[in-house]
């Protein structure tokens, strides 16, 4: 545990430069091919379970939140999953259900950071890659981006595969790319975000800053506060107010999460309009687990999984094992 913050700590001062921020990406590069190479995606998850949990994985009968969503990785494919998990691609899946109006403006996209012209962009926007997980940058003063550097960190992203850390199948073959959204000018910026399991909303992950801290609370669906989060994460103190729109939300996740075992979707209430986020299939790689241990089996009770449709081989030998 000592050895993982310390590596955590050396990461994140590394990162405090635009210098660090790019050597940081070129070291993960080779660290996600290597780590490709050498361990398949069982092998994988055996051993980083343990490690990020303290306990040994138990696939043949997952009982666990964050078991379950590592069983869905290995023995489950849905062919839109990809599809959703392109934050360029899932418009249009969003406009094909009917809800292309709640998707942010897209000022552009590209495949090279050698293209951007910044001349060509708004002095304010969201800039992030499409197949990865917080890789963006949000400028609100493009005057004051070094655009020297942060070329050079756009195109490590786009040579990063988010797959070979956590294995997140879904990730794997999606097309890289850079795209360019409006910049929401709302502080603080609420991130609400529908847990749906089986089709059906159950918790709400809010993520929200109070006086420059970061929170992550969790709630019922009937907005009633519960007494986790996400290790290495702080609740608060608060119940923040639910949202005028809560209903309609709820209602559109329910929508978007009908062919899905469990998706997270997340939504911004920007000035009284719903905003479109993204749909997450495993949170954090589905190692970050609640906190206390108690509410990953609780999670766990609401997921169904379904019937096995890939890797069935080896789904047959872990069943036929001895407890």
């Amino acid at each position: 545990m000592a050895t993982s913050k310390f590596k955590k700590k050396i990461a994140a001062t590394i990162q405090k430069s635009d210098a660090g921020k790019w050597f940081f990406n070129w070291v993960r590069i080779y660290m996600g091919k290597s780590n490709e190479r050498r361990l398949t995606d069982y092998e994988y998850i055996i051993k980083e379970y343990p490690l990020r949990t303290g306990e040994k994985i138990n696939l043949k009968d997952p009982k666990r939140y964050s078991e379950k969503l590592q069983w869905l990785k290995l023995f489950y494919r849905n062919e839109n999953m990809p599809i959703c998990s392109d934050k360029y691609r899932v418009r249009e899946y969003i406009e094909a259900k009917g809800y292309g109006h709640l998707l942010n403006n897209l000022i552009a996209v590209y495949d090279n950071g050698k293209d951007i012209k910044p001349e060509e962009l708004p002095d304010r926007f969201a800039m992030k890659a499409n197949h990865g997980s917080s890789w963006n940058l949000i400028c609100t003063d493009k005057s004051k981006v070094n655009w020297f550097w942060w070329k050079r960190i756009f195109n490590c992203w786009l040579k990063r595969n988010l797959y070979t850390f956590g294995r997140e199948w879904n990730y794997k073959h999606i097309e890289p790319k850079i795209i360019v959204e409006d910049f929401l000018d709302h502080s603080p910026l609420v991130d609400y975000k529908f847990m749906c399991f089986n089709g059906v909303p159950k918790y709400m992950q809010i993520n929200h800053d109070i006086d420059g801290k970061h929170y992550v609370d969790f709630l019922n669906i009937d907005w009633e506060k519960q007494g986790f989060t996400y290790k290495n994460y702080k609740m608060s103190d608060v119940l923040v107010p639910k949202p005028e729109q809560f209903e309609e939300m709820k209602e559109i996740a329910t929508a978007l999460a009908q062919e899905f075992p469990y998706v997270r979707v997340d939504f911004f209430n920007f000035e009284g309009r719903i905003i479109f986020g993204e749909l997450t299939f495993f949170p954090g790689g589905g190692l970050q687990y609640p906190v206390p241990v108690d509410y990953d089996y609780i999670l766990g009770q609401e997921l169904t999984l379904p019937e096995p449709n890939h890797n069935l081989e080896l789904y047959k030998k872990i069943q036929e094992e001895t407890a």
